[in-house]
């Protein structure tokens, strides 16, 4: 099934911490010893020439052991969530 969205580029200024901005976007780093995860707001407003900007408005990092299980507590989370809810 084709993807009605229409991509766009996004230039990310990676220096910027805003502070409590609802995240849009997560970007991914992985060393040998840790994770850090980047929530970036993108400027709706903001696009020169075709390319969206967006700033870091969190920065988690995490020991690569205790990353390891993130996605699964998650996930468990969200299940949780929504048993409850009854969705």
């Amino acid at each position: 099934m084709a993807d009605s969205k229409e991509e766009r580029r996004v230039m990310i200024k990676s220096n910027t911490v805003t502070g409590t901005v609802y995240s849009q976007l997560v970007g991914v780093t992985i060393t040998d010893i840790d994770l850090t995860l980047e929530f970036v707001y993108i400027n709706p407003r903001s696009n020169k020439e075709g390319v969206s900007e967006g700033e870091v408005v969190a920065r988690v990092t995490l020991p690569i052991e205790a990353a390891k299980g993130l996605s699964g507590t998650i996930k468990d989370t969200l299940t949780k969530h929504f048993e409850k809810k009854g969705n």
